[in-house]
């Protein structure tokens, strides 16, 4: 299929990078199956994006729907953070002394964030749950980790388990998502099923006394969007609060997209401590480890280690300020809100039309479209049994029509304040034109997921 876009560049890009780099690219994630005329996987290179829009190497432009997997909250190349970074890039961009932008972006989470009562930066969401995890052991003086099937919390060893483990896989067995991971940190690790009452609080009682925490994501956005069930978020509060256990949002990917204050404002929760990347600072390398402040003091010499050469970063933090000033000033949900559920309406109604079983589930900001039966997926065991080849064959020639969303079905659709009317009507009909064209199509493209 690769032949009807025009991706020579990038091609040839790929098969030079491939000589230098383990897969030709530098994040698993970023190749692709269905696109590549080479009958391998490969990656589309980029020359530039601006707004809602991206352009590779060959001149073709998409609707951006990835937005860097979600850090675009904004849109691409934003004025305003361009010239924020500006005022700070020509002074300098590492010194490993503090520097003043630290406590103005931190007065400013803690401003929008309850449950941030203390902050330490860090450069990436891997970085900031793996501290987290450290910290909850170090206050809780206990070791294990329940984490939830299809849940991502960053490519280190302690979480990365069961991120995408196949349909026949153990339910409930920690599987690694990686080789490398010692089998000694498996016995750390313990999986339950998102949105599961009964299932978390039996496990809870049987093993209260070693749990440290429990982290998980308000809102899975790792397996397609799958929102917790009415009261759940509450529940886990509830149970760790009874346990000494510390309940860790990991909100890389929801943070201060789903609300100014994450999707812990959205669901009235408050966690012991928080993770946030991503939208923080619409595409910038920045990261902040969040929490109470008993529990954020146990960071600190002879204590917690915490540290980082590009941690707080003047640069980054510039694009953090100036983000966080932007979306304090309303504009940015309202469009996301208004364009993401006119999208969301629009899909719907075109597979209502078509008579497709499918259904559109998530928020406005961040969203999936799913081929099922079901009226709803609750966990990654459902999503398993979505029609995910026919996502990625749509995929594909959603590309062609200059519409880019992954081939993953598990990756949300990210919408941003840059995406505008034109935007909706080109997808749109884009997906109305493609989808009978991706049913007959016998490409088969996705057994399962493609991220590991």
């Amino acid at each position: 299929m690769g032949s009807e876009l025009k991706i020579g560049k990038s091609m040839e890009l790929h098969t030079k990078a491939s000589k230098l780099m383990p897969g030709g690219v530098s994040s698993n994630a970023r190749l692709w199956h269905s696109l590549c005329p080479i009958y391998t996987p490969c990656s589309i290179f980029v020359d530039n994006a601006k707004g809602s829009h991206i352009w590779d190497v060959d001149g073709n432009e998409y609707i951006d729907y990835r937005l860097g997997f979600g850090p675009v909250i904004l849109g691409h190349s934003h004025p305003a953070v361009h010239e924020r970074i500006h005022e700070y890039d020509e002074k300098g961009i590492i010194y490993a002394l503090d520097n003043p932008l630290e406590i103005t972006v931190a007065e400013k989470i803690r401003s929008l964030v309850s449950s941030a009562e203390m902050i330490r930066y860090s450069v990436s969401g891997t970085e900031a749950t793996m501290h987290a995890i450290r910290i909850a052991r170090a206050y809780t003086r206990k070791e294990k980790i329940v984490k939830f099937e299809g849940q991502y919390h960053g490519a280190h060893d302690y979480l990365l388990f069961s991120t995408d483990p196949g349909v026949e896989s153990v339910p409930g067995k920690p599987h690694p998502a990686s080789l490398g991971i010692p089998k000694a940190i498996e016995k750390l690790v313990i999986i339950n099923q998102w949105n599961d009452f009964n299932a978390i609080e039996k496990t809870v009682k049987k093993q209260a006394d070693n749990i440290a925490a429990i982290i998980t994501e308000p809102v899975m956005g790792n397996a397609a969007v799958i929102p917790p069930r009415d009261g759940y978020l509450k529940f886990l509060k509830e149970l760790c609060d009874k346990n000494d256990i510390l309940l860790i949002f990991d909100e890389v990917k929801t943070g201060f997209r789903l609300s100014d204050g994450g999707a812990q404002k959205l669901f009235g929760v408050k966690p012991h401590m928080s993770t946030f990347a991503k939208s923080m600072g619409n595409g910038y390398p920045i990261s902040a480890i969040t929490g109470l402040e008993e529990i954020m003091e146990k960071v600190g010499p002879k204590k917690v280690v915490h540290g980082g050469t590009y941690a707080s970063n003047p640069v980054s933090l510039a694009a953090a300020d100036a983000t966080l000033d932007e979306i304090k000033k309303g504009y940015v949900y309202s469009n996301i809100e208004k364009f993401g559920r006119a999208l969301m309406k629009g899909i719907q109604d075109i597979l209502q039309d078509r008579k497709i079983d499918g259904i559109v589930q998530g928020y406005p900001a961040m969203f999936q479209m799913l081929f099922t039966k079901q009226d709803r997926v609750y966990n990654y065991r459902e999503l398993m049994k979505c029609n995910l080849n026919l996502y990625a064959k749509l995929q594909v020639h959603l590309l062609m029509k200059g519409v880019m969303v992954d081939e993953d079905n598990g990756e949300p659709l990210f919408t941003c304040a840059a995406h505008n009317d034109e935007d909706l009507k080109q997808t749109l009909e884009a997906i109305d034109e493609c989808l009978p064209i991706a049913i007959e199509s016998k490409m088969q493209i996705a057994k399962q997921r493609f991220k590991s």
